[in-house]
């Protein structure tokens, strides 16, 4: 008899529901239904998935994987705010899905009330490389360097090319930086929010993320045609959108790692079954024995408190992830390790970098 096929979920973001939804779109891996499961009136988008793990992949799966994320979220704002989660997390069942919405409960109806009317808009702006180096090149400095570096003995020939060469690059650095500026001066008062993503390579001249409230969309079209006169059409100017706030607003969950939890409680001489103030009460206690105004002489100290400090936020921030839902000043924490595998850190973090 065939063992059935572990699945876990997958998770792509939150909504706010009180009903359950199935959307018409492929799931990560193409085969599963995606749905809501959901707690009061906030709902987890997720489908069943076999694999645990999204790590390590190659860039070309990476990026499969990736695209399926982000057309599921697509898919989903067409009808509802959605608060993004990273790609790649995975929790064990709906269970742990229910239990995050009641933990990030709070977070997560302000974030959507905050991005509701809003939308990410990528706009990158490319050149013709060659074509601007060729300009560059006809520069009088270049050139009187060039002709200099043609006169001298062959020995010293290639350090003058090289001379030449880092002029160019250096030139046209120069002359990026410039463009990027024009074209974020024009831009500027429309986002609540920009955004300036990394270069991926020469051809970039500006990699920009833009969050655009969706009662001024419009105006997005008129500032890229003005910029688009403004340089007689020599940049390629492409936008894509509108899309999730992902760059702006992407929830991170993950559960705390266990053996840092372990080493944090052992550093802090706390019991496995603790409590919130019982954390801060041993930090405390320590800190005053090790801070370095009260070891002048030792070399050490300094160290000593700042793995004193790192415990204390990896257990507050597993205290504040266990606390109930209507936590008071004090609460129980467990710091064992089924109890740390059954917790979830979860935070709000910006997205500069993409793959």
């Amino acid at each position: 008899m065939p063992q059935p096929t572990l699945t876990w979920r997958y998770v792509y973001g939150i909504i706010s529901t009180d009903a359950p939804v199935i959307f018409e779109v492929g799931s990560i891996d193409g085969s599963r239904d995606v749905y809501t499961v959901g707690e009061g009136n906030l709902a987890v988008v997720t489908s069943e998935v076999a694999q645990t793990s999204f790590s390590g992949l190659g860039r070309a799966e990476a990026i499969q994987f990736l695209s399926a994320h982000q057309r599921v979220l697509e898919t989903v704002r067409r009808d509802y705010a959605v608060l993004p989660i990273k790609f790649g997390t995975v929790l064990p069942d709906e269970a742990r899905l229910r239990a995050l919405l009641r933990h990030g409960a709070g977070m997560f109806r302000d974030t959507l009330a905050t991005y509701a009317s809003k939308e990410q808009y990528e706009v990158v702006v490319l050149w013709d490389v060659g074509k601007v180096i060729q300009q560059i090149a006809t520069d009088e400095r270049i050139v009187a360097v060039k002709q200099q570096v043609a006169q001298l003995p062959p020995e010293q020939l290639e350090a003058g090319r090289m001379l030449v060469g880092q002029l160019v690059h250096a030139a046209l650095q120069e002359r990026r930086r410039a463009i990027a500026t024009e074209i974020l001066a024009v831009l500027r008062d429309l986002p609540e929010d920009t955004i300036e993503n990394p270069l991926m390579d020469d051809t970039m001249v500006s990699n920009l993320a833009l969050l655009i409230d969706e009662a001024r969309t419009a105006e997005l079209d008129e500032r890229l045609n003005t910029l688009d006169a403004q340089f007689a059409g020599t940049l390629q100017i492409r936008c894509v959108g509108p899309l999730p706030a992902y760059s702006f607003a992407t929830l991170e969950v993950q559960p705390p790692p266990a053996e840092a939890v372990e080493a944090a409680r052992v550093s802090l001489g706390l019991e496995p079954t603790t409590s919130a103030t019982a954390i801060k009460g041993a930090y405390r206690r320590l800190a005053a024995l090790a801070h370095p105004d009260h070891n002048p002489g030792s070399a050490v100290a300094g160290a000593e408190m700042e793995d004193l400090t790192a415990a204390y936020k990896l257990l507050t921030a597993v205290a504040h992830a266990q606390a109930p839902v209507e936590a008071g000043n004090d609460w129980v924490c467990h710091l064992d390790r089924e109890a740390i595998e059954g917790t979830l850190l979860i935070s709000l973090r910006r997205q500069e970098v993409a793959l």
